[in-house]
């Protein structure tokens, strides 16, 4: 009878050779690289959807004022013209109250130009707050859409995006600069300009940023 190798059980249940397991180590490298790159390009996605969504308003809002002669929200024949449920708006130009921005979007939406998909008065954003609408903020005439978070009924801003976040939408959409142009980047706790230009590196969520329509 010819014996059996003595070595024969010690290499059937050997473990993983130095080069399996650096094989298995790339590959997890590659599925790591792999999910962080996708979850970076669903987010850039999202930050171009807000200059879409602001863009589509813009065409909107021009489209209402040819239709209708008069800014959405400030229209005070609002009831006769575009329906029974919407109240007319005051004819000053000024959009300078939350009841106002409602009464904005009101205006817009129930004029059919536009689909809005609304949260307590206000169309919702992709990277998660909400859009409102004012003439009324010091230092910045002219009409303003505002992405920022906010309370349950929309009623004062808290910060919604980081600067870096508003540093790419701002250069694929304007100037890139925080504090000139028709994007407008401020600090939510004090609605002030962040300086001269943005810090990148800075991710915390503290920022609204503003869209000028006109």
């Amino acid at each position: 009878m010819t014996p059996q190798p003595k070595n024969k059980l010690k290499n059937n249940s050997a473990g993983f050779s130095l080069i399996e397991v650096a094989i298995a180590i790339v590959v997890i490298g590659l599925i790591t690289s792999f999910t962080l790159k996708g979850k970076e390009l669903i987010h850039t996605a999202k930050l171009r959807s807000v200059i879409e969504q602001v863009n589509s308003f813009r065409i909107a809002v021009q489209a209402f004022m040819e239709k209708y002669g008069s800014m959405p929200g400030d229209l005070v024949a609002a009831n006769d013209m575009i329906g029974s449920a919407v109240e007319n708006g005051r004819g000053d130009g000024a959009i300078a109250s939350i009841d106002d921005s409602r009464r904005f979007w009101k205006h817009l939406g129930a004029s059919d130009i536009i689909h809005l998909e609304m949260n307590n008065g206000h169309p919702t954003c992709k990277i998660g707050g909400y859009y409102s609408v004012s003439t009324n903020i010091a230092g910045y005439p002219g009409t303003w859409i505002i992405l920022s978070g906010g309370t349950e009924d929309n009623k004062r801003f808290s910060g919604i995006i980081s600067q870096e976040d508003a540093y790419f939408i701002d250069k694929n959409s304007d100037t890139g600069d925080p504090s000139t142009g028709d994007v407008i980047t401020l600090r939510a706790s004090d609605t002030a300009a962040i300086g001269p230009k943005y810090d990148i590196k800075n991710k915390n969520q503290d920022c609204i940023i503003m869209f000028k329509i006109f």
